[in-house]
């Protein structure tokens, strides 16, 4: 016999399986909302982990009985400039095969004339030294078609050139340019001011050794054997190596070079700022021997090239010496050329195009994590400095201050609030009757829905004054309201005993408040005393250690957000341990104080665990308090005067500004991602210790 469905009941059927299937969508759709965050997360950040690789693109013959002065970018349409025997200026450009160079102008001059070339600040300049002794600069300009000569500067040598030079060499700098002739066994080293021709000055250094200009400091490195000297404008500073020195090519910003050894050795050396000189110190040693013959490093990034005397190109990170990657090549190269990605090898008869893959993504392990030495640094540091103040600077990307600043405002947020939190739970849950927790509960609770950028703009505009201004009186309140709740507590049983049955529960709210305030006016009252006794005229709120948007401020207004999280999650735990076992410890003669500690806090302790570590994952992520209320300084220090800045203000700042598919882009989204799996492992650590602890205690 088959029983009909009443018609009711059928369309509560059909409105459960719709509901289910609503529900059932919703969630798979947040479960690939998040594969699809920690996809997007991971395709960013993986070109950190790859290495970059050289592969050749393209060749062009170079006209024989010619000698290449200036590589260009021939790819992009730029004219290589190359002298004849005649000693005739001849520019090429890439012609319609893409193998083949074709004549673009040529420039006639005499042989007497001495000719160099060079890059700078993507322009191309001439300098020309003739046997009168004048040095002439010009700036090859394209107009229209044509590469025209336009003259920039002369000047005279002097004493007089004398008629055999030795060898010369000249170099360039936004302020500086320099001229080095060698001749009668001496180095004349000529400066002149580019802005102001008329302010120059000369040194005079042995003609034995060799020389290389570093015009951004000001300095002529001279070399020979094991000797090596710095010859600034103001000092010399001499030093002495193990093995006879090869050769000695320098950094972009000229505060750094590299020493290459015989045998392979190659150090590198940077300067600092040493009571107003500038001294050279090691900073490494490539891990591997290496046979320097030209480095140049990739313009705006800490990758570096190498060409070895051994025919092979060596990838390299600047600030650490660590070697990326080794590529042989097929014959013998002479010079090269970086532009952008793109590497320009002249050989004999030839010049080769490279390519390098993944040149932007270029950083190490050592470098996020480990102390650098950076370029104008005295000793190594972990500094986050993504934006430079010029092109060939070196942006420092670790990580450790930005992590430190983030575990330094979740760690002090929650020395406030676990006080606070776990103190309000325990009373509301415990001590109160049920007619007074359902008012002071969502009191509490709604504090959440305060937004954090309200909080934060209340501590940037009225606490940090506050704080900056009573300092020691805002201390000595932290630590004196702990004391001042205690003595509260101590009170109770005996003013208890004079109250009637209806005030003695919950009473002890409206005494703690008075209490509150004593112990808050007492605070600023001795504070200010000591504070003015000890550190008179504002000294220590005026120093360099402190720092008014510092890690207190932080501490206060992030432990005041998080409260509510703690304190939810907590009371809960609280509330629900069932009300037998209380029962059976006040029947074995404990009292309330005991039974809290023993049986009601023990039962309850999985909860609260979670609940500090889901208020520990939240401060860790809060974006808008820290950001308002820290100074945002990335420093990687623990004192509590001092700012920071965190991983989610940094992204905050910085992502609308970094370019996209950048090194700092893909940094950026690095951190998003140590973010993510911060929060993920805790919260899930969270969860798997209460579930633990509950089955440990669930037979108590």
């Amino acid at each position: 016999m088959q029983l009909s469905q009443h018609p009711s009941h059928k369309g509560r059927a059909r409105r459960d399986r719709f509901a289910g299937r609503i529900i059932t969508i919703g969630g798979l759709t947040v479960l690939v909302t998040l594969a699809v965050l920690i996809w997007h997360l991971l395709y960013v950040t993986s070109p950190l982990l790859l290495s970059p690789s050289l592969k050749p693109v393209n060749s062009w013959a170079t006209p024989e009985k010619e000698r290449v002065l200036l590589l260009e970018d021939l790819s992009a349409g730029r004219a290589i400039l190359s002298m004849t025997e005649d000693c005739q200026l001849n520019l090429y450009q890439s012609g319609e095969s893409d193998s083949s160079l074709e004549l673009l102008r040529s420039m006639p001059q005499l042989c007497q004339l001495n000719t160099r070339a060079l890059h700078h600040g993507g322009e191309r300049y001439l300098f020309q030294l003739g046997a009168d002794g004048v040095v002439r600069m010009e700036r090859l300009i394209r107009v229209a078609q044509r590469i025209e000569r336009m003259q920039e500067l002369s000047f005279l040598v002097k004493p007089a050139v004398p008629q055999i030079i030795q060898q010369w060499q000249v170099a360039l700098s936004e302020r500086w340019l320099a001229v080095a002739i060698q001749s009668d066994k001496q180095w004349h080293v000529h400066w002149v001011s580019r802005d102001r021709p008329l302010q120059n000055f000369t040194q005079e250094l042995d003609g034995s050794g060799q020389l290389l200009l570093l015009p951004s400091v000001r300095t002529a490195l001279w070399y020979k054997e094991g000797e090596v000297v710095f010859a600034s404008t103001d000092s010399h500073q001499r030093i002495y190596t193990d093995r006879p020195v090869e050769k000695v090519s320098a950094f972009p910003d000229h505060k750094a070079v590299l020493i290459g050894l015989e045998g392979g050795e190659v150090q590198k050396w940077s300067s600092f700022n040493q009571q107003g000189q500038f001294i050279y110190q090691q900073i490494y040693t490539l891990p591997e021997p290496v046979s320097l013959q030209q480095m140049q490093m990739v313009s705006g990034k800490d990758l570096g090239v190498i060409l070895t005397r051994n025919q092979e190109l060596l990838l390299f990170l600047g600030s650490t010496g660590e070697i990326l990657q080794r590529q042989s090549l097929s014959q013998p190269g002479r010079s090269f050329l970086l532009a952008g990605n793109k590497l320009f090898m002249q050989h004999q008869q030839s010049i080769e195009q490279w390519q390098i893959d993944n040149a932007s993504s270029i950083v190490s392990f050592e470098s996020l994590w480990s102390e650098v030495w950076y370029h104008g640094y005295e000793e190594p540091d972990t500094i986050w400095q993504s934006t430079t103040s010029a092109d060939n600077a070196q942006a420092k990307y670790s990580l450790v201050p930005l992590v430190i600043g983030s575990l330094k405002a979740a760690l002090f947020a929650l020395m406030v609030a676990i006080p606070l939190a776990l103190g309000a739970a325990i009373y509301t849950a415990y001590f109160v009757p049920d007619s007074l927790r359902n008012w002071l509960k969502p009191g509490i609770e709604m504090l959440e829905a305060v937004p954090s950028v309200v909080i934060g703009f209340i501590a940037a505009i009225w606490l940090i004054p506050v704080v900056e201004d009573h300092l020691l009186a805002i201390v000595l309140f932290l630590w004196g309201l702990p004391l001042g709740l205690i003595i509260s507590a101590f009170l109770q049983k005996p003013i208890s005993r004079w109250l009637s049955l209806k005030w003695q529960s919950g009473w002890e709210l409206l005494m703690a408040v008075p209490l509150v305030l004593l112990v808050a006016w007492l605070a600023f009252l001795i504070g200010e005393g000591v504070q003015d006794w000890l550190w008179p005229q504002g000294w220590f709120t005026d120093s360099e250690t402190y720092s008014s948007k510092n890690a207190l401020v932080v501490a206060l207004a992030l432990g005041i957000a998080i409260v509510p999280s703690i304190y939810s999650l907590a009371e809960d735990a609280i509330y629900e341990v069932p009300a037998h076992l209380r029962q059976a410890s006040f029947a074995l003669g404990a009292t309330r104080s005991q039974t809290l500690r023993y049986v009601v806090l023990v039962a309850a302790y999985p909860g609260i665990f979670s609940s500090v570590m889901l208020g520990l994952s939240r401060a860790f992520g809060e974006t808008m308090i820290v950001l308002m209320v820290t100074g945002n300084t990335p420093v990687s220090d623990w004192d509590p005067f001092s700012g920071l800045r965190a991983l989610t203000a940094n992204i905050a700042i910085e992502l609308p500004e970094a370019e996209v598919g950048s090194i700092h882009y893909r940094i950026l989204f690095f951190t998003a991602l140590l973010l993510f799996a911060f929060t993920f492992v805790i919260n899930t650590f969270a969860e798997l210790i209460r579930g633990r602890l509950r089955r440990h205690y669930q037979n108590v």
